[in-house]
């Protein structure tokens, strides 16, 4: 296990805890990339060395979701700032954009040049959009969806083109890119975090205290995950699709058995409550936020 504080500034005069919205690996693992409140976003590799994509500031805008894009050939993030591509360049790393500057809940990468923005407001009702982009030609496609609310989270499959987005207001909708509509799962309360299983059969909701599976394919409600004591706020499939795993402001995170619903392991860290999860892409590690400015990464047992 890893602790480590890149969100947490501690000086004589400044003690200030960010909450860790976002953790993204590399494509080749070597790399964590982590956002937060404060506006500050991090690269970490696997010597601890940490380079600054973005500085934290008093008035700087937080930074809402991060993701690479395929063979190491940039970051993207988003935030209240809008979104943005950074690049490597020798050692250090160049900013473009941002492309837009209205205000991104969470960001997902589609295809090598194609990346799903969520427009909205992290924290309350807003209009927004789910739009995909071209980042190569900087270009908006078509279609996109306005949603009165916003949209809160978002999960790919590139294989299966598909797109699943959580709205402002009790819904999940999923979308096959290749056509005109999308189709919806209603929900009893808003949902914080989404993800889509790596061969698209598997959408995992947050809600409330639990997380919920469902079946891509006929639509239908599958498994209910019942076990934590506090709000369910991050879900991630493992890369084999056979786990899910979860985070909670409950201060722990969760493995489940997609199969049967059965709980596999349960972490509690001094981290406080956690407000993101990711794998590494070869299922080895994996990777926790929390609002305490904190970020743990432990190996898979």
């Amino acid at each position: 296990m890893l602790l480590f504080e890149d969100h947490k500034a501690q000086t004589p005069a400044v003690s200030h805890e960010a909450v860790v919205y976002a953790v993204a690996f590399a494509p080749d693992g070597s790399t964590l990339a982590t956002g937060a409140k404060d506006g500050s976003i991090f690269l970490r590799d696997s010597s601890g060395c940490v380079s600054s994509l973005r500085d934290r500031g008093s008035k700087s805008l937080p930074a809402h979701a991060i993701a690479y894009l395929p063979g190491e050939a940039g970051v993207i993030a988003g935030g209240a700032f809008g979104w943005g591509l950074w690049k490597p360049d020798g050692e250090s790393w160049q900013q473009f954009g941002p492309q837009s500057t209205r205000p991104v809940t969470s960001l997902a990468v589609v295809g090598p040049q194609t990346i799903a923005l969520g427009i909205g407001d992290r924290l309350k009702p807003t209009a927004g959009t789910l739009e995909i982009w071209d980042i190569s030609a900087d270009r908006k496609l078509q279609p996109y969806f306005s949603e009165p609310n916003g949209v809160r989270s978002i999960a790919v499959c590139p294989a299966q083109k598909l797109v699943a987005w959580a709205t402002g207001h009790k819904k999940v909708r999923v979308w096959d890119i290749t056509t005109p509509k999308p189709f919806e799962f209603p929900q009893p309360k808003d949902c914080p975090a989404v993800a889509l299983s790596p061969d698209g059969r598997a959408l995992a909701v947050a809600v409330d205290y639990t997380a919920k599976i469902y079946d891509v394919d006929k639509r239908s409600e599958r498994l209910v995950l019942r076990g934590h004591k506090g709000a369910v706020s991050a879900v991630a499939f493992s890369p084999d699709g056979e786990t899910l795993m979860t985070g909670s402001w409950d201060e722990t995170v969760r493995l489940w058995d997609v199969q049967t619903g059965r709980e596999r392991a349960n972490f509690k860290w001094d981290i406080g409550r956690v407000y993101c999860v990711t794998y590494a892409p070869d299922g080895l590690r994996l990777a926790a936020g929390s609002d305490l400015g904190r970020v743990v990464v432990w190996d898979a047992e």
